[in-house]
């Protein structure tokens, strides 16, 4: 690893948090939210889990990319005063490509969490009122005789 600027500490803790995020919709299943069909429900996590693929991938390019960059500049180093175009602009297209992303990523993730809202999907730990409340009214007849 040549170093680290602000930039790719940026992305690689990015990265971190989409994954997360990615993994945590990517591990929930229709069967834990019953007041949500499965077909919302799959809907909202293929998305969500889309969004947040492709910010963590592109984080992570950014990184290996300047990691790259740096490694193939110390190998021919510049002599005049200031760099020439063709070494700054293949870099500047990147940042902007990574700074586009992760916007994206949080607008979209926002749209996510708001269709998230709106179907019912509840990601925190509920109460067993709350569960009860949420639950259909045929298991609860259910259990009440069971009892």
């Amino acid at each position: 690893m040549h170093y680290l600027d602000f930039l790719d500490i940026c992305a690689i803790l990015l990265g971190i948090m989409f994954t997360i995020a990615k993994l945590d919709a990517q591990g929930r299943t229709a069967d834990a939210f019953p007041g949500v069909s499965a077909a919302d429900f799959e809907r909202w996590r293929t998305w969500t889990v889309s969004i947040y693929r492709l910010g963590s991938t592109m984080c992570f390019l950014r990184v290996l990319f300047h990691q790259g960059w740096a490694l193939d500049l110390a190998k021919h180093p510049v002599t005049t005063p200031g760099a020439p175009k063709s070494l700054i602009i293949p870099v500047m297209l990147v940042d902007a490509l990574f700074l586009g992303t992760v916007a994206a990523t949080f607008i979209r993730g926002g749209r996510a969490r708001e269709l998230r809202r709106q179907l019912g999907i509840v990601l925190s730990p509920v109460s067993p009122k709350q569960a009860a409340a949420m639950a259909p009214e045929d298991e609860g007849e259910a259990a009440a005789k069971d009892d």
